[in-house]
């Protein structure tokens, strides 16, 4: 599919030429690869967003479940030594 741009100041024009120069690339290339990378950013800007917050809630749950097993382990501890205790008096 085809764009035409219209009326950019020569300065503009000037400045992407010697952008798409220091690349190697021709204005035509340098342009494209450009607005596809403009176009793309918001998607990847939103998955990173998604990325994140799945992270954050992955943590809180791996937190919360590290919380549970210190008490089970604690717990486990105590009836172990109720248990003990038991032994020796019998």
């Amino acid at each position: 599919m085809n764009i035409l741009l219209r009326e950019l100041s020569p300065t503009v024009v000037k400045t992407i030429d010697e952008r798409a120069k220091q690349r190697g690339l021709s204005r035509q290339h340098y342009l494209k690869e450009l607005i596809e990378n403009y176009v793309m950013q918001k998607e990847l800007n939103e998955n990173d967003k998604a990325y994140k917050t799945l992270i954050e809630k992955n943590t809180e749950a791996l937190n919360h479940f590290s919380e549970q097993m210190q008490r089970q382990n604690e717990w486990l501890e105590s009836m172990s030594d109720d248990t003990d205790v038991v032994r020796e008096e019998v």
